[in-house]
């Protein structure tokens, strides 16, 4: 069967069986939804669909009654209309869940083009409106890449104009690159990194990390014949063990970032982590005179062996993306905080040249880039906030002292319009072709 086939195919079944399933839990959601304020369960509008069709989106309702006459049908992170469970289900993305039916009648799919209203669309280019061929879906690339959207736009002066201007280009871009080679098992992929956050993907590579290591301290106790007394110790003290690896690893931080960014500052963190949770293990094996726990022996192997897992796991991650990479990417003075524009090799090594050097003294305190696939990332614990047109927004201004854009000469075009885009705002502006070759734009 074609994929337009395979997809509908796969719509249906899933969206049926999802509104069977879930129907309890929407249940429960539209009783909160009711209790919250005594207004209606549901929220409707109408969208522009494929082919310029328009139809009703459905949505359990996260904000006040009349919300679209108090304000800008985009909204932000502190917007006041927004309900109190309409924060836990935005959050959570359950208010999306009624667009099940919509995939069943066959105004929209699962995987698609977000629908916009008709006053966006209007303002579509000629060559944009060719996203209007591909039906509409409950989630995307665009979707999992702007999925704080909320907090991107926080700050903005005129939310409406700079959704329009800068976010919305970049969503007919990235759905109209992704339809054009899209797969069945493609959508699959999105569907399960909307149902999964990243975070929760970390902690299961994580778990079977540790998993592997405290198999292999047995092992390396019984020189690789381990007993069935052994194996079942084992497995009855598995999650006893890493549990509080987990806990701690959690503790200090190690979920917020990307899993390939890993550093001497990471392997210091990763040290502190494990170690605060052996010393808690000492503690347990301890106060139960070795009953419900491995032997000392045992504890001591895992803390090593994960260690040096856990660091072969995330330097190997980190190789894999540095060899697939795009070529381009003490002191009492209060050093400079500095946004690098561009998250290639040359701003990485401004970044800990930075951290190393203090003449002048620069600290970065954020990253911005066009690629929506490096948003919300955290490499060497430095966030990647979103696009460059960001910096527009008045909260940056008291957050940052200069800029520095570290884009690739080839990329002249983009450099000058950043240029332009910066004009008037009090930071300093330069480009880097080369550290320290840092000069004004």
């Amino acid at each position: 069967m074609s994929y337009p086939l395979n997809k509908r195919v796969f719509d249906v079944l899933c969206a049926g069986l999802g509104l069977l399933v879930l129907s309890p839990v929407c249940l429960l959601i539209g009783l909160l939804v009711k209790l919250a304020d005594r207004g209606p369960v549901f929220f409707s509008q109408t969208r522009v669909g494929q082919f310029g069709k328009p139809f009703r989106i459905w949505k359990f309702r996260s904000m006040v009654v009349n919300a679209a006459q108090m304000g800008a049908s985009v909204t932000v992170e502190d917007d006041p209309r927004i309900t109190w469970i309409g924060r836990l289900l935005r959050k959570s993305k359950l208010d999306e869940l009624p667009q099940l039916w919509n995939v069943l009648v066959g105004d929209m799919s699962l995987v698609g083009p977000r629908p916009e209203v008709s006053r966006y669309v209007d303002r579509y280019t000629p060559e944009q409106r060719g996203i209007l061929r591909y039906k509409p879906g409950i989630t995307d690339l665009a979707s999992l890449l702007f999925r704080n959207e909320e907090e991107l736009l926080r700050g903005t002066g005129d939310l409406e104009n700079f959704y329009v201007r800068y976010c919305l280009p970049k969503k007919v871009q990235l759905n109209r690159e992704y339809a054009e080679n899209a797969t069945l098992l493609k959508d699959i992929w999105i569907i399960l990194q909307t149902l999964f956050p990243y975070w929760l993907g970390v902690l299961l590579i994580y778990f079977i990390s540790l998993a592997f290591s405290f198999w292999v301290a047995y092992e390396l106790k019984g020189d690789f014949r381990v007993s069935l007394q052994d194996y079942q110790e084992m497995r009855r003290f598995v999650f006893l063990i890493v549990l509080p690896q987990l806990v701690f690893l959690v503790w200090r931080g190690q979920l917020r970032g990307l899993l390939s960014y890993f550093s001497i500052p990471e392997m210091k963190r990763t040290v502190f982590a494990l170690t605060a949770a052996l010393v808690a293990q000492a503690g347990l094996c301890y106060a139960l005179q070795g009953r419900l726990v491995p032997s000392p022996s045992i504890l001591l192997m895992d803390f090593i062996l994960s260690f040096f897992t856990l660091c072969a796991v995330r330097m190997g991650l980190r190789l894999l993306r540095e060899s697939s990479a795009k070529p381009g990417e003490g002191s009492q003075v209060r050093p400079r905080r500095v946004a690098l524009i561009g998250t290639g090799e040359l701003a990485t090594n401004l970044l800990l040249d930075f951290e190393r050097s203090e003449n002048p003294p620069r600290r970065v305190v954020a990253f911005f880039d066009d690629d929506p696939r490096t948003w919300h990332k955290r490499p060497h614990n430095v966030p990647v906030i979103g696009m460059p047109e960001c910096l527009l927004n008045r909260e940056w201004l008291e957050q940052i002292d200069e800029v520095i854009v570290t884009l690739p000469e080839e990329h002249s075009a983009r450099i000058q319009e950043i240029d332009e885009m910066l004009k008037g705002l009090p930071l300093k502006v330069t480009i880097a072709s080369g550290w320290p070759l840092l000069r004004p734009l």
